[in-house]
């Protein structure tokens, strides 16, 4: 995850997976990243960035509020807009969109809870799931393999591994696929899994594999060979991407050609673009953002619904808020009353109703 200034005090980051992408796709023949001895794939690219675009099933929405800004909120759910999920790093969903039931809402084991017996987690998902959200995925620690510094969750293997078995493979008996741990795009990626499974020891599984990358073409498709090599036929989820700090013509070229790129892939069943936020509180380029400083689409951020070309060109000017939220527009998340404990309303809920007796009962068998 690459934290906003806006959630990190303006902190400057630098994310390891930038440091192991190539500056050109002319020059690049094998990224950084790769641990395999696959062959460079030949990189697609466009001679035209066409102002008209598609939409696609496949894209979802990195979400996370501004709350200098609200009004942003209504960007992403207006008519015509192509998202069809979203993940918030938490374990409920965001307040904004509670009600939405067509935006399906994935949760996040983002990262070590606080002790062992700490069980919100499962507790919050279980109650969801009891209480009818269509929970049908989850996913495993954000970049694990990094430090605080650079929005990692900085997770030891060894300790990981006890976590997802406490938390995260239980709720398979409810039918939820797990994602696996989120991993930067750096060689630490694919050791720190290495040494997850290890530690494992058969005792962890995982239905997909979120995927982070933020470099050119050519890096992305070499990195999505190698994941694919080292866990053939299991699916990938590309959940944060983007061409950090680029032109913007060379940015919007790379957004067609990964989309398309990404589309194509039948690996691919998911992905969501690193940029839902306002071009001036962005730390990896300014042309990388969906909105520009004062919340309009950008081109890009258009394409993304499923829309046309805007002409509206990102800008490094400071917008004031209207109101200025006192914590400096950190992002903040009230939990649902309703997703405290399991014992807190499956009790209530289930009175009266076969079907949600069935759904407790599954509840004891899950924690059993």
């Amino acid at each position: 995850m690459r934290i906003h200034k806006w959630l990190r005090g303006g902190l400057p980051t630098l994310c390891l997976m930038s440091l192991v992408s190539a500056a050109s796709n002319s020059t690049q023949t094998t990224p950084a990243t790769s641990t395999t001895s696959t062959t460079a794939t030949t990189a697609t690219s466009s001679t035209d960035i066409t102002s008209a675009f598609y939409s696609s099933p496949k894209r979802g929405l990195i979400f996370i509020p501004n709350a200098n800004f609200p009004d942003d909120n209504a960007v992403w759910v207006q008519n015509g807009s192509d998202l069809t999920w979203y993940y918030n790093y938490k374990a409920y969903p965001s307040t904004e969109y509670a009600e939405d039931t067509a935006f399906q809402f994935v949760p996040m084991l983002w990262g070590a809870p606080s002790s062992f017996n700490d069980t919100t987690f499962i507790d919050n998902v279980t109650a969801q799931i009891v209480h009818g959200s269509n929970i049908t995925h989850v996913m495993g620690f954000n970049e694990p393999d990094g430090t605080s510094a650079t929005g990692g969750s900085d997770i030891a293997p060894s300790d990981a591994a006890l976590y997802w078995i406490k938390q995260m493979e239980p709720l398979r008996k409810l039918g939820v696929l797990l994602g696996a741990p989120a991993v930067t795009g750096a060689l630490s990626g694919f050791q720190w899994l290495a040494n997850f499974t290890d530690a494992c020891d058969g005792g962890c599984t995982f239905d997909f594999i979120p995927i982070h990358w933020y470099g050119n073409l050519l890096g992305l498709q070499n990195h999505l060979a190698d994941v694919a090599a080292a866990y053939p036929g299991v699916d990938q989820w590309i959940t944060e991407f983007a061409l950090d700090d680029a032109a913007l013509n060379t940015t919007q070229e790379f957004f067609q050609d990964a989309v398309r790129f990404l589309d194509e892939n039948d690996n691919v069943t998911n992905y969501s673009y690193f940029g839902s936020f306002r071009s001036f509180t962005s730390n990896v380029g300014i042309n990388v953002a969906m909105l520009d400083s004062w919340g309009n689409l950008t081109d890009i951020g258009s394409w993304y619904l499923g829309g046309n070309a805007t002409g509206i060109i990102p800008t490094n000017t400071s917008v004031t808020p209207a109101v200025v939220v006192p914590t400096g527009g950190t992002a903040t998340y009230t939990l649902p009353p309703l997703a405290t404990k399991v014992s807190a309303g499956p009790r209530q809920w289930a009175a009266g109703r076969e079907a949600g007796l069935a759904a407790l009962v599954a509840v004891v068998f899950l924690l059993l």
